[in-house]
């Protein structure tokens, strides 16, 4: 079975970058726009891994996380940003950080080390 990957991100072009580059390494990946989706019945639970930006239009990165918490605390998240805001989500519960713009190869390399 493939790993399940789950982005959240509102820029079509960085939510389009990440599935088509996991979907090559041989991930399935869904990606959403906003945290608001999560909370209407997306199963986070089938996924292996969330990757979400601390910007989004409806609720920040940290509210996200706080959620996905609420329901399973062990779900690996890694949080993005280009604002800085590493503490604000390292402080909510994501296990990893990404500054925005960011190398694939290192968003790979954190990924293999995950799953």
């Amino acid at each position: 079975m493939n790993r399940r990957i789950l982005i959240v991100d509102d820029d079509y072009f960085i939510r389009r970058l990440l599935v088509e580059f996991f979907q090559t390494l041989g991930y399935d990946v869904l990606s959403l726009k906003s945290g608001r989706e999560i909370m209407q019945g997306i199963g986070i639970e089938q996924f292996d891994l969330i990757i979400t930006d601390y910007s989004l239009p409806d609720m920040d990165g940290v509210e996200l996380i706080h959620y996905i918490r609420t329901i399973n605390p062990s779900l690996p998240i890694i949080g993005i940003s280009g604002s800085c805001e590493e503490k604000k989500l390292l402080d909510a519960g994501a296990n990893y950080f990404i500054a925005k713009p960011f190398d694939l190869k290192q968003i790979k390399e954190i990924v293999e080390r995950i799953l």
